[in-house]
């Protein structure tokens, strides 16, 4: 990510209906935009995974590792925030752009997801509804809170399955926790200390915490709690159990 954008200062393109639209898969830019607008990222050290016309006349979407950027089709002014179409609602497009990119490349790996789920710390519903699959910190307040919550989400129907990602990367002591927790002989009890603050005895083991970390970064992830639904969207951040059940069942 280029220093020059700030991840926080997001800036709000509203599409008003004077504004002439056009669809981003309607007919793909000229190949002398795309060379235009690549070598105007390159040199500000952005690569460049695709580029669509953007649902705004003049503005091309440039997919880059995940974000998504906005820029004028003579490559002189760069957007980084959100759009928003505004018809009955507001609706965050840019959002949307997202989510369809996460669950594309949650389906592009899921052979990987699921050579883990033997290793996958579980916690079953009951009666099960819906399997969400976390990457999960035990240092992280937000998975903290999300674990002290588990027999809501599973009341609701919802089954939890553990990844590890030390967010602090693989040389850190939250990696020697996690290894820790996934060599224990009771992985989910090791888990329930752990996210209570709690020490735990150290273990060590053939283990798969350092993969499911590289796991998680190949997916996007950088930050915890980071849930994968059932239709592939890679969901960042803490959802209380009501609305991690109505997200699941719109979907």
């Amino acid at each position: 990510m280029a220093t020059i954008f700030s991840k926080t200062g997001v800036i709000c393109v509203f599409l008003l209906s004077s504004f002439a639209a056009v669809s981003a898969t309607s007919e793909s830019p000229s190949s002398l935009v795309v060379e235009e607008i690549t070598t105007k990222m390159e040199s500000l050290k952005i690569p460049v995974n695709e580029i669509n016309k953007s649902a705004v006349e003049g503005l091309y979407e440039v997919i880059s590792n995940g974000d998504i950027y906005y820029i004028s089709e003579d490559a002189t002014h760069l957007l980084y925030g959100s759009i928003y179409a505004l018809d009955n609602q507001m609706v965050n497009i840019t959002e949307q752009k997202k989510a369809q990119l996460s669950r594309q490349k949650v389906a592009k790996n899921i052979d990987k997801i699921t050579a883990f789920e033997k290793d996958m710390i579980v916690f079953k519903a009951q009666d099960e509804k819906h399997v969400v699959t976390v990457f999960t910190d035990p240092t992280c307040s937000y998975c903290q809170k999300l674990h002290s919550q588990m027999a809501d989400y599973n009341k609701l129907g919802i089954t939890i399955r553990y990844l590890a990602f030390p967010r602090a990367g693989i040389d850190s002591s939250t990696y020697h926790t996690m290894v820790s927790i996934w060599c224990s002989n009771d992985p989910k009890n090791a888990m329930n200390m752990a996210k209570k603050r709690r020490e735990i005895p150290s273990e060590t083991c053939e283990n798969t915490v350092k993969e499911q970390y590289q796991l998680g970064r190949l997916l996007g992830v950088n930050g915890t709690p980071a849930l994968i639904l059932e239709n592939g969207t890679l969901t960042p951040g803490y959802l209380p159990p009501q609305r991690l059940l109505q997200l699941l069942e719109e979907k």
